[in-house]
C-alpha cells in the first residue's frame, strides 16, 4: 500500500507540472504574435525567438512527461492485478490445505481401523511367526559364519530359488566377463531370475569375482555360483560323447569342446538337480538390453501354447541397425540363433541323451532329426549385443556384421501384448499373406532404385548361391547356417533351392529373410516359396481369414 501511495502522489505531482506548463504556454502562445515588423512596438526578433526556443522546450517536456505519466498507469494497474492475484492464490492454499488436513485425518482413522481389525489376527500369528523368524535367522547367521553359501554348487531342488534361472557361461577374461555381468545385473527384478554364474575351471581369481556377486550391503543377492573340473577331451565336432578320436585336437576344437561340454553340465544342473522347467543360456562378451527380462517371462509361455516352438532368443543375426526398426516385432525362425536363448525341460529331456559334450553342440543341435521341424522366436531388433574378443586372430566377420547389431533402447511392455500369434498355423497364414499381397522386384540391383511407396516389396533368390549373392549386395550376413526344418525336401529339384545339408540364410522361415530396408519391409524369398507355403496354410481361403485375425494383433507387436 505504501507504494501505491507513493506512484499516486507523482501522479499528482506530475499532473500539477503538466497543467501549469499548458497554461505557460497559452499565455506565451496569445502573446508573442506570429510575425513581427522590424519597426513594432511589440518584443524584439531575439526575444521572440528566445521565447520560442523555450516554448519548444517545455513541447519537448510535457510530451516526455506524458509518456512518462502513461508508463505510470500501466504499472499502477499491474501492480493491482498481481495484488488481486497474490490474494487469489493466498486463498487457494489456505482451501487446500484444509482438504489435505481433512483428508490425514480420513486417512488415519482409517489406519486406526484397520490396525483394530488386524490386532487380533497378529495376536494369534505372534507365538509362530517369532519361532520362524528365530529359525531363519540361526540359519542365516551359520551361513554368514561358516560361508556356505559363497561355495558353488551347494543348491538343491528343494532350496532353488523360483524363477526362469539365468546361467551365464563365464571365459577366462575377468574384465570381459565383469562386463556381462554388470550389464546383466543393472536391470535384473527383485524376484523371479535366479542368476547362476558358471565356472568351468578352478581359476581362484576368477572365483573370488564370482563370489563378490553373492553379496552386497551384507545381504544375499539372486546370484549363485556354479563350478566345474576342466575335463575337456576333443573329438572330431560333431561326434557324441561316446564316440572317440585318435586325432589330435586344434586349438578351434578344443575350445568348442570346451565350450559344449560346460553347457551340458550347466544344463543338465538347472533342469536335472534343480527342476527348473525353462532356463536361459548366456554366452560371455555380451550386453543385454533393459527389457531383457521382459522379453524372456513374456516368450517364456509359448512353450506351452506352441510345441513347434523349441526356443526362444533374444538375438537375430539380421539385427544390424540398418535392418532393424521395430523394436516390438518378433519372428520365428528355422536356424538355432546364438549368444542368449531360453529351452524348456522337454526340449532338454530329449537331446541330453546323445548331447556332444566334446564336439560343437551348434551344429548338432541345429540338424534336422534333433529339431524336428520346430522352430524358434527372435526380435527384430536384438535384445543382446556382442563385443569384439581380445584374442588374436580374423575379427573380419564380427567388424563386418557383428559390432553393428542394434541393441535395444526402447523397452516394450511384452507382458501387456499377445503373442498367440506366433504360433505356428497363425504365423505361417499372416507370412504368407504377407508375402503374396507384397510388390514383387525382379533382381537386387533394382531394389537398390526402388523408389515406390513405403509398404511390402519382395525379392527372389535361386538357391543358396542366390542369396549369398543378394546378402552380399544388400548388405546382410552371407554365412550360411544349419537349418531345422526340411523346408525344401518336399521338391523333387533340390539344386533350384537352398538344401539343409548345405544350410540356411541366418534368421530365416522356411527360407525367406525378412528385414527393414528403408521405408519398406523386405522380404527375401526362394523361388517355388508359395508352394510350400501354401501347403502349409492348406488354402488361400483359410489364409485370409487368418490373415484378417492377425490384424487384430498388429496394435500389440507393431509388425507392418
Amino acid at each position: 500500500m505504501t507504494r501505491a501511495s507513493s506512484i499516486v502522489g507523482n501522479t499528482r505531482c506530475l499532473i500539477t507540472q503538466l497543467v501549469s506548463c499548458l497554461v505557460l504556454m497559452t499565455a506565451l502562445h496569445i502573446y508573442i504574435p506570429r510575425a513581427c515588423p522590424k519597426n513594432s512596438k511589440g518584443l524584439s526578433e531575439s526575444a521572440a525567438q528566445d521565447l520560442q526556443t523555450e516554448l519548444k522546450a517545455y513541447r519537448a517536456r510535457f510530451e516526455s512527461e506524458a509518456e512518462m505519466l502513461k508508463k505510470i498507469n500501466y504499472y499502477q494497474r499491474t501492480e493491482e492485478n498481481l495484488n488481486a492475484a497474490m490474494g487469489e492464490k493466498d486463498a487457494l492454499i489456505q482451501e487446500l490445505r484444509d482438504s489435505l488436513k481433512d483428508l490425514e485425518i480420513r486417512f488415519n482413522d482409517t489406519r486406526e481401523d484397520e490396525k483394530d481389525d488386524n490386532k487380533d489376527d497378529q495376536a494369534k500369528s505372534s507365538d509362530n511367526s517369532e519361532e520362524d523368524k528365530k529359525a531363519e535367522q540361526e540359519v542365516e547367521e551359520d551361513q554368514m559364519k561358516n560361508q556356505t553359501f559363497l561355495l558353488p554348487n551347494r543348491l538343491t531342488r528343494e532350496s532353488a530359488p523360483v524363477g526362469i534361472p539365468v546361467g551365464i557361461i563365464t571365459d577366462s577374461n575377468l574384465k570381459e566377463q565383469k562386463k556381462t555381468i554388470e550389464s546383466l545385473i543393472k536391470g535384473i527384478p527383485a524376484t523371479g531370475f535366479p542368476v547362476f554364474i558358471s565356472q568351468y575351471g578352478t581359476e581362484n581369481e576368477m572365483s573370488k569375482m564370482i563370489q563378490s556377486y553373492l553379496m552386497k550391503d551384507k545381504s544375499r543377492q539372486n546370484i549363485y555360483h556354479l563350478q566345474f573340473s576342466n575335463t575337456t577331451t576333443a573329438t572330431t565336432p560333431g561326434a557324441s560323447s561316446s564316440a572317440s578320436s585318435t586325432k589330435p585336437a586344434t586349438a578351434s576344437v578344443l575350445s568348442a569342446a570346451r565350450r559344449s561340454n560346460h553347457l551340458y553340465r550347466i544344463l543338465s544342473t538347472l533342469f536335472d538337480s534343480y527342476g527348473y522347467a525353462q532356463a536361459i543360456v548366456l554366452d560371455d562378451y555380451l550386453d543385454t538390453a533393459f527389457d531383457f527380462f521382459d522379453y524372456f517371462q513374456a516368450t517364456s509361455k509359448l512353450f506351452e501354447k506352441d510345441p513347434s516352438i523349441m526356443c526362444v532368443s533374444a538375438w537375430n543375426e539380421n539385427g544390424q541397425a540398418e535392418f532393424a526398426k521395430d523394436s516390438g516385432t518378433l519372428h520365428r525362425t528355422d536356424v538355432f540363433p546364438d549368444y542368449a536363448w531360453m529351452i524348456d525341460a522337454d526340449f532338454w529331456r530329449e537331446v541330453k541323451t546323445d548331447w556332444p559334450q566334446h564336439g560343437d553342440w551348434k551344429a548338432w543341435i541345429r540338424t534336422r532329426d534333433k529339431s524336428k521341424g520346430r522352430s524358434c522366436v527372435i526380435p527384430e531388433v536384438c535384445r543382446v549385443s556382442v563385443r569384439k574378443r581380445s584374442a588374436a586372430g580374423d575379427h573380419t566377420y564380427y567388424d563386418q556384421y557383428l559390432s553393428k547389431i542394434k541393441l535395444n533402447k526402447n523397452p516394450v511392455k511384452f507382458a501387456t501384448m499377445d503373442l498367440d500369434f506366433l504360433k505356428k498355423p497363425t504365423y505361417n497364414a499372416y507370412i504368407y499373406g504377407l508375402v503374396r499381397d507384397s510388390t514383387n522386384l525382379t533382381s537386387a540391383s533394382s531394389l537398390q532404385n526402388y523408389r515406390g511407396k513405403p509398404g511390402d516389396i519382395k525379392l527372389e533368390y535361386e538357391g543358396t548361391s542366390g542369396y549369398v549373392s543378394v546378402s552380399r549386395m544388400i548388405g546382410l550376413p552371407s554365412v550360411l547356417k544349419d537349418g531345422m526344418s526340411p523346408t525344401f525336401s518336399h521338391l523333387k529339384i533340390s539344386h533350384d533351392f537352398p538344401s539343409p545339408a548345405l544350410g540356411h540364410p541366418p534368421a530365416s522361415y522356411q527360407g525367406i529373410v525378412i528385414i527393414r530396408y528403408g521405408t519398406w519391409r523386405l522380404f527375401i524369398v526362394p523361388q517355388g516359396w508359395e508352394k510350400r507355403m501354401y501347403t502349409e496354410v492348406k488354402a488361400r481361403k483359410d489364409s485370409e481369414v487368418c490373415c484378417r485375425a492377425i490384424e487384430r494383433v498388429n496394435i500389440y507387436v507393431h509388425i507392418g
